[in-house]
């Protein structure tokens, strides 16, 4: 009985010994490999591997958990896999973020400052280096009042390559933007510039792309009265959106921003805007309306009458 015990504790040795041999085989043994991957921020990884093709195997799933920390140090970037690679290889390569790519994706309605900050924390520049890069753009066809380009770096997701400058991402965003507005397609150049600083606020208002035409023609019907816009977004911009919520003291700021104090539109765009947005403000829907407020889930309602706006407002609390 006791040899038996022996034999069989052997046996169980030399089979853990003979899967970790196994095991680490599999891990460095390389695989021939044609296929590139986007991985976004908050993309699952367990998506990412199964299109490279390794997230059924077991061994794949063992390494990357007890040895990759279940892949928490892996970055963000567009990865090419073409030729041998180990189980071992993807992953270094990813936690090394060694990207075919770098990948920058601006939301839209971003302020320039909101974008320098993207950019710095994904280390790809400076805020400091993207106003100089500004700086040396030259000849653009659109008015840029006082070397202000606010509203023309267009919110999209880029790519570049990996040792990318700021004037590269200051040349592609301006670019984009030129290739969804064609300069030619709009002579009005300040009749557009009225319309994109009217879409970079909107922008910043609505939640809801269907709300877009209906809030720019609240805006349109309160300047065409002589109102007064009295956009939060507009005051927020003073202080760089660091408010997550505008008090009466906001809005005491003295600034041609700060549509609650001064009439008609402010003297540039307070964000950069989506094509949606451009369009709402170029399209805006045919209402009566004068005020709207957000009600629930990003909707808003919206009143003809300050009687009407102030019942909403109360049934909202």
């Amino acid at each position: 009985m006791k040899k038996k015990i022996i034999v069989l504790f052997f046996l169980i040795v030399i089979g853990i010994l003979a899967i970790f041999k196994v095991y680490s085989v599999q891990k460095t043994e390389k695989r021939d490999y044609d296929v590139q991957v986007n991985l976004k921020q908050g993309t699952s990884l367990n998506r990412v591997f199964t299109k490279i093709g390794v997230a059924d195997s077991i061994f794949f799933k063992i390494f990357l958990k007890y040895e990759k920390n279940s892949g928490r140090n892996i970055k963000a970037g567009f990865y090419e896999f073409k030729g041998q690679y180990s189980y071992e290889d993807i992953l270094n390569m990813m936690e090394e973020g060694k990207v075919k790519y770098k990948v920058l994706t601006i939301p839209e309605g971003y302020s320039i400052k909101e974008i320098g900050k993207v950019i710095t924390e994904k280390g790809y520049g400076s805020e400091e280096g993207l106003k100089k890069a500004l700086e040396n753009i030259k000849d653009f066809p659109y008015p840029t009042p006082n070397g202000n380009f606010e509203g023309y770096l267009y919110p999209e997701t880029y790519y570049f390559s990996v040792d990318l400058t700021e004037q590269e991402i200051v040349n592609k965003m301006l670019a984009e933007f030129l290739k969804k507005f064609p300069p030619d397609k709009y002579p009005n150049k300040e009749k557009f510039y009225k319309e994109l600083i009217m879409a970079s606020i909107i922008e910043r208002e609505a939640q809801l792309k269907e709300e877009k035409p209906l809030m720019a023609s609240v805006f349109y019907n309160r300047l065409k009265k002589g109102m007064k816009l009295g956009s939060d977004a507009t005051v927020n911009y003073i202080y760089d959106y660091g408010k997550r919520r505008m008090y009466y003291k906001d809005l005491k700021v003295d600034s041609p921003y700060n549509t609650y104090m001064y009439k008609g539109l402010p003297p540039g765009p307070i964000a950069n805007p989506d094509f949606t947005s451009m369009e709402a403000a170029m399209n805006p829907a045919k209402t009566d309306y004068l005020f709207f407020v957000v009600t629930s889930d990003g909707k808003h309602t919206f009143t003809k009458t300050y009687k009407e706006h102030l019942e909403v407002q109360k049934k909202k609390k």
